[in-house]
């Protein structure tokens, strides 16, 4: 086929829309649309390509996958090399760690289906995730998989395009059937959900429409009307619509009208050369928006820009776009052979040093000690690092046997406990978890993931034998508590005369992660940050449960909530690992200031 410098134009309109939606979604709520459009325009010309080679028995799929490789891999690989490498200098450790299966998943073009399972692309962290974005080249290359191998299978183009409408609307309705189901965020990341986009452009193609007589006399009209549909949909559609599905059929089919029509006024605009320049490099302009935008906005924590950033942002995209074209893009097109291969292991092999050595290369060093920025205590006895029941505190103890359950509020208790324990005399016994706390009696339909619910059902025998076996149960939660209500209940009814049972109030927490905010964990003076205290009491049911019952009692620790007064600071140095957790120093700091409350209600003395 000819080249066409108005589908240039094209590209350049949708990854500014994509650009524009990514600076911030109250300029272009709906600008998202150009990751769709590109859809549409991939299908389009790809399947034009393959069906000509073909026909003229000239098509090889070997070919085939290595110009797809050659195209997206290289630059895409470039990108993630640069992206550790700011990572290691702006990213906090426990972050760090965070994006590791984002980049092991974007590498193998999988990213699109490991992001349906742990974020939403709206979603606050997403926003800082430098790496979100590869999800729609993870369903491209897994759609060019597909497309030669239908086009080889179904050579009859009648045949095939009847083929593709059925599956296309079939594909629309599941869409938009799943988006109802509430499972936007799956449908959003899906290859089935998105691939009916990519058959648009292929049925469009294949079935020569353009070339109708009734198409080349209104073909001005209908780029006109396909732009303005396109500029409504960027508009008008938000976050909140039913998108993908059936609503997506809106600006594929408009970008389709602009594609079938090539002679029109409106194509002729949009291939100039200046428009179709920034078609030309749209490619290297969507690697590199994104991670410009999260990693500023993850150093400065926050998403809005200000108009000297978002000039800034522009003259970082462009400059870093223009490097990788010129430098990586343009010149691995023409590598062929042994310097092709050699120069991808090179990449492939700095990516897998990237994924496996970047976290420990950060930790020689940063000098930030990991006590004061990660959960270091007591982990063999949780969650998913469980290993056995862990013993802390004075371990020559063996009066009462205590027990120590509850989530990861309770693990960052274990160093509290710990301490007063080999300062008064006595050990503990502790099982805690993430999320669900580590009770027993949770329903297991409470727990609606797989993997947290595969955690719960290894800890709950351990849970179950200590609990039978302890004298006393110390329970802490974060929150109100109220999903744990039955299993409290449940829990108490059980209980022994012998038993007792004491829940401890839970601590307070932040509105921002101040491991990010303050950089240290020393406090750094000239930060002028301001952080608010979120205290969070106990659900007033579950207190008159506790109340109620002869073997239980509450402690309420927030009598001491003087010694949050410079929180997340005590003697200018960090308390907290994130935005509501206690790191070990913090737990060691606040046993000395109210280890005393606990220790009167363990009544170790009474004998």
């Amino acid at each position: 086929m000819n080249f066409r410098n108005d589908i240039q134009g094209l590209r350049a309109i949708a990854v500014l829309f994509v650009f524009i939606f990514h600076l911030s979604s109250t300029y272009l709520p709906g600008g998202f649309i150009g990751v769709d459009m590109f859809f549409v325009i991939s299908g389009y010309l790809i399947s034009k390509i393959v069906q000509s080679k073909i026909s003229d028995g000239k098509f090889k799929l070997l070919d085939f996958y290595i110009g797809r490789v050659k195209r997206i891999v290289p630059a895409y690989y470039f990108m993630f090399i640069c992206a550790w490498i700011i990572c290691m200098f702006i990213f906090v450790t426990p972050d760090l760690g965070k994006f590791k299966l984002s980049h092991f998943h974007s590498v193998l073009f999988n990213s699109n289906n490991y992001l349906a399972t742990v974020d939403n692309y709206f979603g606050v962290s997403a926003t800082e995730n430098p790496f979100l974005h590869t999800w729609t080249l993870s369903v491209e290359m897994q759609f060019y998989f597909i497309l030669p191998v239908l086009l080889l299978l179904i050579r009859n183009v009648k045949a095939l395009l009847i083929t593709l409408l059925i599956i296309s609307l079939s594909l629309f309705v599941y869409g938009t059937m799943d988006i109802y189901n509430g499972n936007k965020a799956t449908v959003y990341f899906s290859l089935l959900a998105r691939s009916p986009e990519f058959f648009i452009g292929v049925i469009l193609a294949l079935s020569r429409v353009e070339e109708l007589t009734i198409i080349k006399k209104n073909a001005s009209i209908l780029s006109f009307v396909g732009l303005i549909i396109l500029l409504a949909s960027a508009l008008l559609l938000t976050e909140s619509s039913l998108f993908p599905g059936l609503l997506a059929l809106i600006p594929c089919l408009a970008i389709g009208l602009i594609l079938i029509s090539p002679a029109a006024k409106l194509n002729q605009i949009i291939a100039n050369k200046k428009i179709a320049y920034i078609g030309e490099i749209s490619y290297s302009i969507y690697l590199w928006h994104w991670p410009i935008m999260a990693f500023y906005r993850y150093y400065n924590e926050r998403y809005e820009f200000t108009l000297a950033e978002t000039l800034l942002v522009v003259a970082l995209t462009i400059t870093a776009s223009l490097i990788s074209y010129y430098l990586i893009e343009k010149p691995f097109r023409r590598k062929v052979g042994f310097k092709f291969y050699a120069l991808m292991a090179v990449l492939a092999i700095l990516n897998i040093f990237m994924i496996y050595f970047t976290l420990h290369a950060k930790r020689r060093i940063t000098d930030i000690p990991e006590r004061y920025i990660i959960p270091s205590f007591g982990l063999q006895s949780h969650g998913r690092f469980f290993e056995h029941v862990e013993v802390f505190g004075d371990t020559t103890y063996a009066n009462k046997r205590i027990l120590l359950l509850g989530d990861s509020h309770a693990l960052t208790f274990k160093p509290y406990l710990n301490q007063l324990g080999k300062e008064h005399g006595f050990s503990f016994r502790t099982v805690t978890n993430d999320e669900y706390p580590a009770l027993p009696f949770i329903e297991h339909r409470q727990i609606v993931e797989k993997k947290n619910l595969d955690v719960y059902l290894h800890l709950e025998p351990y849970i179950h034998t200590e609990v039978k076996s302890a004298d006393i149960i110390l329970i802490l939660f974060a929150g109100e508590g109220k999903r744990w209500k039955n299993s409290i209940q449940k829990m108490l009814d059980k209980s022994t005369a012998q038993q007792r049972i004491i829940f401890i109030s839970d601590y307070p927490s932040l509105d921002r992660n101040p491991v990010r905010s303050n950089k240290h964990f020393i406090k750094d003076p000239s930060r002028n940050i301001s952080y608010k205290l979120i205290l969070t009491k106990i659900d007033p049911d579950i207190l008159t449960i506790i109340n109620s019952h002869p073997n239980s009692s509450y402690v309420d620790l927030s009598a001491y909530i003087d010694f949050f007064k410079d929180i997340p600071f005590h003697n200018d140095t960090l308390m907290y690992y994130d935005g509501s957790h206690l790191n070990e120093f913090g737990a060691e700091r606040f046993s000395t200031y109210s280890g005393h409350k606990i220790l009167e209600s363990l009544k170790l003395n009474d004998q």
